[in-house]
């Protein structure tokens, strides 16, 4: 849509913060923010669901806000915005049942279908477990492939550095605005993370890292990557809320094993008992990685593969829903909410593009 789009949906973005019951009302009738930007109080009455106060501070809101004189004071400040409607708005982000309307960051974001994982665990961990973090990220960085963490101390910051030492790309998702190094020693890490990979929010500049912004924060970790990793973690812990939208999210979980003595390894041994894989080696595991991530067709380049056709929106969408074995229509109707008619034509283009193929009538795999 473009930087006009943009604009309005960043003033909408930022008065909502995270209102999205006032959202889904709006978004219910009108298609646009800018089209919301300019609704007159008859109208925002009539929305369905909205209440007198709602009304009242989004007026108040647009009094105060000027989209184009805040536009350029974002730019100004480094910061980028994408939102919904637009090509380069993550589109597992989608995925989600509560998408963040638009995202900020400092940086860049993940190519769209690029291989990532996720490294996450105790922050309060052992040095054994900050060195296996710290090793599997440099392996994936000299694989390519992006290490997505929170950038918490231990376990997440010993995961963004091994990527950075591979020269590997990482990105931290935050739980408070990107304009905001949290916590706040992690300075030359927040730093080192904007020059290789991205720091990540849907929280507006300026907004503090609340306690309750982190599990939200989490459902993004998990849904940029493919696998998620657990190193160390107590049987109650943040890490165990990612995994467990990893696995809402139909994302693989491995875990470190660890002594059942030990209270940093209660939340691993935890997982790895409901069905988690396992991380026995660095070697191990990457290998065994590399066989799942074969299939993204972004994770080994030195097998010479020659480009692929890369996808839109809405074929990440579906493309995300379909695996090595087969996968029927009406579970990928189910898993993206889209029409039968749209489906169709999506798989139809993917088809084209030699990303899957039909091994029997409306059955779907992806190719190898």
């Amino acid at each position: 849509m473009g930087e006009i789009q943009k604009k309005y949906a960043y003033w909408l973005v930022c008065f909502l913060k995270d209102g999205y019951r006032v959202l889904r009302h709006l978004s219910a009738v009108y298609a646009s923010a800018e089209e919301i930007y300019r609704l007159d109080k008859k109208q925002l009455d009539q929305v369905p669901g909205l209440t007198e106060e709602d009304v009242g501070d989004l007026l108040r809101h647009r009094k105060i806000f000027d989209p184009d004189l805040e536009w350029e004071k974002l730019k100004r400040r480094g910061i980028s915005f994408t939102d919904r409607e637009e090509a380069d708005y993550p589109a597992r982000f989608l995925e989600l049942a509560q998408p963040p309307y638009g995202v900020f960051y400092r940086g860049k974001l993940p190519r769209q279908g690029e291989f990532c994982v996720a490294v996450v665990g105790a922050r309060m961990c052992s040095e054994y477990g900050r060195s296996i973090a710290r090793d599997i990220a440099r392996e994936l960085g000299t694989k390519d492939v992006p290490v997505i963490s929170g950038m918490a101390r231990g376990i997440d910051a010993a995961g963004h550095r091994g990527a950075l030492e591979s020269g590997g790309d990482t990105y931290a998702v935050a739980g408070c605005g990107v304009d905001i190094c949290y916590p706040r020693y992690h300075q030359k890490l927040y730093g080192d993370i904007i020059a290789q990979g991205g720091v990540i929010s849907e929280y507006p500049p300026g907004i503090q890292p609340l306690a309750w912004h982190f599990p939200m924060r989490n459902r993004l970790i998990s849904a940029l990557s493919d696998v998620v990793v657990v190193i160390e973690a107590k049987i109650r812990s943040g890490s165990l809320i990612t995994a467990d939208f990893a696995l809402e999210q139909g994302r693989d979980v491995y875990a470190l094993p660890g002594r059942v003595s030990d209270v940093l390894s209660g939340g691993c041994n935890r997982l790895i008992a409901q069905g988690a894989g396992i991380i026995l080696s660095v070697d191990d595991f990457i290998a065994e990685l590399s066989l799942e991530a074969g299939r993204k067709m972004t994770f080994c380049k030195e097998n010479g593969e020659s480009e692929k056709i890369p996808l839109e929106k809405e074929e990440l969408l579906v493309y995300s829903c379909l695996g090595l074995l087969p996968v029927g229509i009406e579970e990928i109707l189910m898993k993206t909410g889209l029409e039968m008619r749209t489906a169709g034509r999506i798989l139809a283009s993917l088809q084209q593009k030699n990303r899957i193929e039909e091994i029997y009538k409306n059955y779907y795999k992806i190719i190898t």
